[in-house]
């Protein structure tokens, strides 16, 4: 038994190092970007090779942002729905408002909360 918890520990440790998660990995692929900006940065290159560096990088950027905002709102939208997830949790963990989540869920249709039939 004590042979075991050491082994757990440590595997956990390392875990963490490598970022297993997909939020984990997220967040170690943008600090990674970060340091190689800031190696163009200090690079000191002339405007044009400045815009020639950034340009691919850019637009792999752009298209993946449009893809994660994208992803946010399917999942906005899947947890709109579910009445036992109130939309400031929806908000929180999207970083939208919670104005901005109820106009994305009136603008798919969605049956919109607090709100009177009448109305």
């Amino acid at each position: 038994m004590s042979g075991k918890e050491p082994a757990a520990t440590p595997k956990r440790s390392k875990t963490r190092r490598t970022a297993t998660s997909p939020g984990e990995q997220l967040a170690a692929a943008v600090q990674d970007l970060q340091a190689a900006l800031e190696v163009v940065k200090d690079a000191g290159l002339e405007p044009m090779a400045l815009l020639e560096q950034l340009r691919d990088p850019l637009t792999v950027i752009d298209d993946t942002a449009t893809a994660m905002r994208e992803m946010r709102l399917e999942g906005v939208l899947a947890a709109y729905p579910d009445r036992t997830v109130p939309v400031y949790r929806i908000s929180d963990a999207s970083g939208l408002s919670p104005a901005l989540v109820t106009r994305y869920a009136k603008q798919a249709g969605l049956e919109l909360r607090n709100r009177r039939a009448g109305s």
